[in-house]
């Protein structure tokens, strides 16, 4: 959900969100891409915040200290594998995790407004936004205009990631399936709400551990079936392919690489991605029927005829069906690269779990009826999307802040969405700020937030809601939202704020 490119756009509002004019979120989950970044995400010092309670904190991090042969963390066997084979001698340090627990006095909101107020005037003439508090102790650190309603791009993920982690069981898994036609030869290609299948096994995609449509052909083929025709069925979400708000240009085209939404409907592959690798890839804009020609290609007759928005009859027989991965991850792939349509696709299957229709205001309606339930006060929301990708979302600071304060205090399934959030300097939408050299490299490696940025007639608004613990290991939260900035550069000076807790022993 990053920024987009408004060339040729004048007069028109487009929808950008998280990123510069390079779009950020280059290192997602997936392994084989994020591979080059795995030294620098131990070596750095890597808040888990578990959440344990307010000041329970989890701390990753790469030993000085040489690999302890005795507790298993080198392996120098040779003795054979069950193939014969000599296992090769592993040398790696060990990764330690540990509590960081609270100590020291608890932080004053003089303290906090003598380190951050040097840096407000910064801003200019943006409207300047934010809450700082302790969640531990409720103790306002920091208030400017928190209760103000407005854009908040990709944060208001954060409010879809509660919904989905209190409606429905992380460990989950989305089902897609092929079943048995009317006809001899005919199949049904059935979504289940699995945008990250991937159309290959062949290809990596952004979304690491996701079946495969090979999968499923390979599942046929072993049945000893010759497929002449495949219906696609779309039917387990209602038919509301765009958000109020969304602009079908963002769809993108192989040409200017820049595509950040397509059609929402059940059943996609790669998230209807043109170039499976590329997070911000364009999108075909046809996901069921594109979904369908990667199964006939997978089934090695690329010629097979597809017929649209069919139906399931009932009692059919399945003939092959594959599960995405847990929702919990699922959820942390969507925040970890603020993924715009997987986010939109976690929000109605939590409609559908509240029993309302799975359409955007379903979803929105079910994302507000979770967040009340969870004791969140929403005044000032207004959601057209789960994703923050409308033009017309509205939420406020203190909302933000006060999911994020849940979130640490919880014992239960909400913890997850702090787990899910991008590292400062390491992953995600985040893995392009904090650099080493920024006056907020304090933060690197210490800091998780959601990112968000729009633009809509030339005007735009970033926001960053995350957790930092400051010097003393007391979790903080901070929610910042800059409205009606000229340009980027207000990013700086709120991770610069944000960063700036970590040195915190803010008693004055």
């Amino acid at each position: 959900h990053q920024l987009r490119s408004v060339v040729g756009r004048r007069g028109s509002s487009s929808v950008k969100s998280d990123s510069s004019a390079v779009p950020e979120g280059s290192l997602s989950l997936p392994t084989n891409r994020s591979g080059s970044r795995r030294g620098l995400i131990i070596g750095l010092v890597i808040v888990l915040v578990l959440a344990l309670g307010a000041g329970a904190y989890l701390v990753l991090f790469n030993k000085d200290s040489e690999p302890d042969v005795a507790n298993g963390t080198t392996s120098t066997s040779v003795n054979p594998n069950s193939n014969g084979a000599i296992d090769p001698l592993v040398l790696a340090k060990p990764v330690s995790i540990v509590p960081l627990t609270p100590k020291g006095e608890v932080p004053t909101a003089a303290g906090v407004e003598a380190l951050v107020g040097p840096v407000l005037p910064g801003f200019g003439n943006a409207d300047f936004n934010a809450l700082i508090i302790d969640p531990e102790t409720g103790t306002v650190l920091l208030d400017r205009d928190s209760t103000q309603s407005l854009v908040p791009a990709s944060t208001a993920k954060l409010l879809t990631g509660l919904a989905v982690l209190t409606a429905l069981d992380p460990q989950s898994r989305l089902t897609t399936q092929v079943l048995q036609g009317d006809a001899a030869g005919a199949v049904i290609f059935k979504g289940g709400g699995d945008i990250t299948l991937k159309s290959t096994s062949q290809v990596d995609t952004v979304y690491e551990g996701a079946a495969s449509v090979t999968d499923i052909a390979d599942q046929i083929k072993a049945k000893g079936i010759t497929v002449t025709k495949i219906v696609t069925d779309v039917t387990r979400w209602a038919d509301d392919p765009f958000a109020q708000g969304w602009l079908p240009s963002d769809i993108g085209t192989p040409t200017n690489g820049q595509g950040y939404l397509t059609r929402m409907v059940p059943l996609m592959v790669d998230g209807d991605r043109i170039k499976p690798q590329q997070e911000y890839s364009g999108r075909t804009g046809t996901p069921a029927e594109t979904a369908a020609k990667a199964l006939a290609v997978a089934l090695g007759n690329a010629d097979i005829e597809i017929e649209a928005d069919g139906a399931t009859p009932d009692g059919a027989i399945v003939l092959a069906s594959v599960e995405s991965q847990p929702i919990a991850v699922l959820l942390a792939q969507a925040l970890v690269d603020s993924d715009n349509m997987l986010a939109e696709a976690l929000a109605r299957e939590v409609a559908l779990k509240e029993g309302v229709p799975a359409t955007f205001a379903g979803a929105t309606s079910a994302i507000l009826l979770k967040l009340q339930q969870a004791g969140i006060d929403t005044t000032g929301v207004a959601l057209s999307d789960a994703s923050g990708l409308s033009t017309l979302d509205r939420l406020t600071p203190r909302v933000l802040a006060d999911v994020l304060a849940l979130a640490v205090k919880s014992d239960s399934n909400l913890r997850d969405l702090v787990l899910g959030l991008p590292v400062a300097g390491a992953t995600g939408t985040l893995g392009s700020r904090f650099g080493a050299a920024d006056p907020s490299a304090v933060g690197r490696g210490w800091l998780r937030a959601k990112t968000g940025t729009l633009e809509a007639d030339q005007s735009f608004s970033y926001a960053l809601a995350g957790v930092v613990p400051d010097v003393d290991g007391r979790l903080l939260v901070f929610s910042i939202i800059v409205a009606d900035a000229a340009d980027a550069s207000v990013r700086v000076l709120m991770d610069q704020i944000a960063a700036s807790l970590r040195t915190c022993g803010c008693v004055a």
